[in-house]
């Protein structure tokens, strides 16, 4: 069974993958300027063949190096000053009033992506350092407070109110499964919803996106169900859709789920729900098989990064949710998302790899003491 999950969950990231690649080649290329009318598809191309290479060494890292005191300091301090190099003129770049973006060229990281996928690796390494001790105020809440604050500040600043979202909630996670008190978390998280809906509220431009949400206004969900009330069941035929022709604004990024929807119909977008739903299967079944405490934690947090972010995405394509910048994984156009993810599901890999070994190895005397400490 945990074979069968290792190698299913493997296939379904290169199937979506493969299938992102596709729908871009004439997505992208409508979304693009006469002059490169490839620049998507080739860019997403290049970010893919890193992206594959970048999970294949995830897959085969040792996970337990992460908890060694100094690789934890390490990834505390990259993701606090990749936060906080998006405010640095001349690298950081500014997009409709929000500084979330760091320029590198003809290339743009968004940060925030890494620390999604760094959060899980530290609290992860974290949780499996301390063990028992997790229940302790000091080990359990106030050590990852001073981290969750720090990065937290920034992306308020940013702002990211999306972003914040996803870390706090996918580090309140991670926390609860660690065997974290659940009553500090709780009243902690209350408070914190109550201080964001406060600052949403004082911001007039978010205000005025909510409004919009509410009395069914915002253009582009608006043209995402038009795109998939046009594909039915079947499809309009591959690349025939009519949303991808300026209808439908960033089709090739976070509204790609429509594009494949009106392209493909209703048969397409369930393949790709189920796909997301497989992956999670096959994710928790790693999870539950992983040989340590840290390996649980890290399959368990690198599976529900990705398929949350799914959902959200889809949520948000199929209007449930309020418009928000979320990308689809493996899907959409972008690096930072793309990368991310195959890091995600490499790392995810690795643990099924371990605990493969490990049921494979015969096991001597004292064997599993050692493993323990």
């Amino acid at each position: 069974m945990l074979r069968f999950c290792v190698r299913m969950v493997a296939l379904l990231t290169l199937a979506l993958a493969a299938l992102g690649v596709l729908v871009l080649s004439y997505a992208g290329k409508a979304q693009a300027s006469s002059q490169e009318p490839f620049h998507f598809l080739e860019m997403q191309l290049i970010f893919l063949g890193g992206s594959v290479l970048a999970g294949a060494v995830c897959y085969f890292l040792d996970y337990r190096l992460f908890r060694r005191k100094w690789v934890l300091w390490a990834l505390a301090a990259v993701m606090v000053a990749g936060l906080l190099m998006v405010f640095v003129p001349g690298l950081g770049k500014t997009v409709k009033g929000s500084h979330r973006w760091i320029g590198l060229g003809p290339i743009n990281v968004q940060p925030v992506e890494f620390v999604k996928l760094l959060m899980v690796v530290f609290l992860s390494a974290y949780l499996g350092r301390v063990g028992a001790l997790v229940r302790r105020w000091k080990e359990g809440f106030v050590a990852p407070l001073i981290l969750l604050g720090a990065v937290a500040l920034p992306l308020l600043l940013q702002p990211d109110f999306g972003g914040l979202m996803v870390v706090a909630g996918l580090s309140g996670a991670i926390l609860l499964a660690g065997g974290a008190d659940w009553r500090r978390w709780g009243a902690l998280a209350a408070v914190g919803a109550l201080l964001l809906c406060a600052v949403i509220a004082t911001n007039e431009n978010r205000m005025a996106r909510l409004r919009n949400e509410r009395d069914g206004q915002n253009y582009q969900t608006l043209q995402a169900q038009v795109a998939f009330c046009n594909g039915g069941l079947t499809g309009v035929g591959l690349g025939r859709g009519m949303q991808k022709e300026h209808y439908l604004p960033e089709c090739h990024t976070d509204f790609i789920f429509a594009v494949i929807g009106e392209d493909l119909g209703l048969a397409a977008t369930g393949a790709v729900c189920l796909a997301y739903l497989f992956l999670l299967l096959g994710g928790a079944v790693i999870a539950l098989r992983a040989p340590d405490r840290q390996g649980m934690l890290l399959a368990f947090g690198a599976t529900l990064l990705v398929c949350a972010q799914a959902a959200a995405n889809m949520a948000v394509v199929t209007h449930i949710f309020p418009t928000k910048g979320i990308a689809l994984p493996f899907l959409s156009y972008g690096g930072s998302s793309l990368l991310t993810s195959f890091c995600a599901v490499g790392l995810l890999l690795g643990v099924g790899r371990r605990a493969l070994e490990a049921a494979d190895a015969p096991e001597r005397p004292g064997q599993r003491l050692v493993s323990l400490r």
